[in-house]
């Protein structure tokens, strides 16, 4: 197959092939803003379960942020994360939280960083910092020193891996051009991230093969890492291969776990998901993720069967109104 090749970069906040008329013309400068003691949320973090609540994708960025600071308030930049463990222990709104990292174990060849996310009241004036609140998000990371240079490594030669991978398609998806799907604007799925469908569709169950990068700034003023923006994507792999609970009801992620064999190189991630599940209403749904580098690292999100009041993201209700009309054919 080709090597896969990115097409020009649209301006943050405009669209690419499609959907250039759909998108909002106003944006937030980022996924989030900072703020003493913390960051408030901005609407591109907006999940599709509700229009209140916030994406994993956004609260794992945010992490992922808050672990790599400390990273660097430490002075350690030689080491690479390996591994980051999201745990999402409720529903967040977009709303300020107070962004909390510690260092476990800062070592010269491993360090253990924590960090957590703590709801909280916004303060009366601007200046005073967020404090305290209860604890909505956690997250855990390994970061390791490599061992041989990279030159030495000969990671610079193109591998067979990238002579593998799938070219990114031309045109931009927009996840809410169809009148059945009620993703609201401006939020994540839509507007926060690019999506580029190689195989199945954010619509469609089953295994999907996917492009995506991430369309704005993760925190306003600053530039994204290449960290940054594979944490803040990692949780989309649950979008990409997502399937159908046994009752015919969606899953819900509690945790996201990526791992990583390297730094990310570029905007684009690929990723090649599915879903396997038990008759008991559990599943895990596991992704392959690539750059245009060639394999990156995998990532593993546990998942159990969303109550029905819930139903399904918006996304999904076009596939689900097919199912069911299939079903009532037979």
């Amino acid at each position: 197959m080709n090597n896969a090749s990115g097409s020009e970069r649209p301006p943050n906040g405009s669209s690419g092939a499609s959907g250039e008329s759909l998108r909002p013309a106003a944006m937030p400068p980022a996924l989030f803003v900072p703020v003493p003691g913390g960051a408030r949320a901005t609407e591109l973090t907006r999940g599709p379960w509700t229009n209140h609540v916030m994406h994993g994708g956004a609260i794992c960025g945010l992490l992922g942020w808050a672990v790599e600071t400390e990273m660097r308030r430490l002075g350690n930049t030689s080491q690479i994360c390996s591994r980051l463990t999201v745990e999402i222990l409720s529903g967040m709104p977009m709303a300020p939280y107070a962004v909390m990292a510690r260092a476990v174990k800062p070592g010269r060849r491993t360090s253990v960083i924590e960090a957590e996310l703590r709801a909280v009241e916004a303060p009366s004036r601007a200046t005073e910092p967020l404090t305290g609140g209860r604890l909505v998000a956690r997250a855990s990371s390994q970061w390791l020193a490599p061992t041989i240079p990279l030159a030495a490594s000969g990671a610079h030669e193109m591998s067979n891996d990238v002579k593998a991978l799938p070219p990114i398609p031309p045109e931009r998806a927009d996840p809410g051009a169809h009148s059945e799907i009620e993703y609201p604007r401006p939020g994540f799925n839509a507007d926060g991230v690019d999506i580029r469908f190689v195989d199945g569709s954010t619509e469609e169950p089953g295994r999907g093969l996917t492009w995506i990068r991430l369309d704005h700034e993760l925190m306003a003023g600053e530039t994204t890492t290449p960290f940054g923006r594979v944490a803040s994507l990692c949780d989309l792999g649950a979008a990409v291969g997502w399937d159908y609970s046994p009752s015919g009801g969606a899953y819900i992620n509690t945790d996201v776990t990526l791992q990583l064999l390297r730094e990310p190189v570029g905007e684009w991630i690929l990723f090649d998901s599915a879903t396997d599940s038990t008759p008991q209403g559990l599943a895990c749904c596991h992704s392959e993720i690539a750059d245009q580098q060639g394999r990156l690292g995998w990532v593993l999100q546990s998942q159990v069967e969303a109550p029905s009041e819930m139903g399904f993201p918006g996304g999904m209700n076009v596939a689900v109104a097919a199912r069911d009309a299939a079903a009532s054919s037979d």
